[in-house]
């Protein structure tokens, strides 16, 4: 292929995600159909239910089973699930009668439903997938559906660094990808690498190691959260804070609550029963004053004051005033709003794109 034939076919390729990621579900009498940013119908109500678009695909029910679509409302895969997820990386988890299994974007089994439970997608080229019922064992897949590591872990993690957490008589350890213990099993809790680091407990108290297993934050949190963007969210003596990756504090500890990871230079944080803002160094940017809040996004955070929720900036003040009953954060410039029981799309100049329907 020439190269203006593969720039034509990006240009068209790329268009069409866009496209995809820009249709929106509304709901009309009762029936699910898309519009576009404009609020144009471009696919009309028809499905009992119609999810978001998510690469180019949206998942919809007609009747009690679940499909998919395109962008043109066309079907890729006919409904014939009693649930369906998210395609992620071209593949999606189904479930049929009692049992999972994945598809792919032709509705061709990657593996049959059969497992009676598994990951929502596949990470580093394995999902996890459980078979024997509630206490059955754990074990891992490739795209095939074939066994890469046989079930045998009563608890298991996703690949990350190259290594997975896995639970085994009692005690959690890391495996590699033959089903290896690298790291021994003799933590009583685990959490999955992240930043090249990994949460563990020993006792009742919870520190971080390296791929090789050795400590480097030593255990003494009471509850942490994995590492994201060099920090770390954790609680010492019932405050919340934030370390680096060398375990000092960059935040202290001072927060009855805080959200994972800092968005757009900001985190949520509570005091008391209420829900402000911080900046990444730690000064309180937004005094606690909101019953509920969303972390920053395109610059507005979605909060409920007294009862109604509203978006406001980062100078504190309410954009968009707070008169809906629920509010979902912005998206491509675009939030979805509830009031009276119906939802709506808006903009970020508070003008609807689409009134609110059910």
């Amino acid at each position: 292929m020439k190269k203006t034939g593969i720039f034509i076919f990006l240009v068209l390729f790329l268009t069409a995600q866009t496209a995809g990621a820009n249709l929106l579900p509304v709901k009309v009498k009762g029936k699910y159909g898309y519009i576009n940013k404009k609020g144009k119908i471009t696919i009309k109500p028809q499905f009992d239910f119609g999810s978001r678009f998510n690469n180019g695909v949206a998942s919809v029910i007609i009747g009690r089973k679940y499909g998919f679509i395109n962008r043109s409302g066309s079907f890729l895969i006919n409904p014939r699930f009693d649930y369906a997820w998210d395609f992620f990386n071209g593949v999606a988890k189904v479930l049929v009668g009692k049992k999972f299994g994945y598809i792919n974007k032709r509705g061709k089994y990657l593996a049959s439903p059969q497992f009676d439970s598994a990951s929502h997608k596949f990470v580093s080229g394995y999902a996890l997938v459980k078979i024997g019922g509630p206490f059955g064992k754990w074990g891992f897949i490739n795209k095939r559906g074939n066994y890469i590591i046989n079930p045998q872990f009563s608890k298991a993690r996703h690949f990350s660094s190259g290594l997975a957490a896995v639970k085994k008589n009692k005690k959690w350890g890391y495996i590699n990808k033959q089903g290896n213990f690298k790291i021994t099993n003799h933590f009583h809790a685990a959490k999955s690498f992240s930043d090249n680091l990994a949460a563990v407990k020993v006792g009742d108290k919870w520190g971080y190691i390296n791929t090789q297993g050795t400590f480097v934050i030593n255990p003494k949190f009471g509850e942490v959260r994995s590492f994201q963007n060099g920090l770390a969210a954790i609680r010492t003596k019932g405050k919340w804070g934030y370390i680096n990756k060398k375990g000092k504090y960059v935040i202290n500890p001072q927060f009855d609550a805080l959200s994972s990871k800092i968005s757009e230079k900001t985190a949520r944080v509570m005091l008391g029963d209420k829900w402000g803002y911080i900046d990444n160094k730690g000064n309180l940017i937004i005094k606690p004053r909101f019953s509920k809040s969303t972390s920053f996004s395109e610059g507005l955070a979605a909060v409920q004051y007294n009862g109604k929720w509203g978006y406001i900036n980062k100078n504190n003040k309410f954009v968009i005033s707070p008169v809906f009953d629920d509010a979902e954060p912005f998206e491509n410039g675009i939030a979805g709003i509830e009031k009276d029981g119906k939802w709506g799309y808006i903009n970020k100049k508070n003008k609807y794109i689409w009134n609110p329907t059910k």
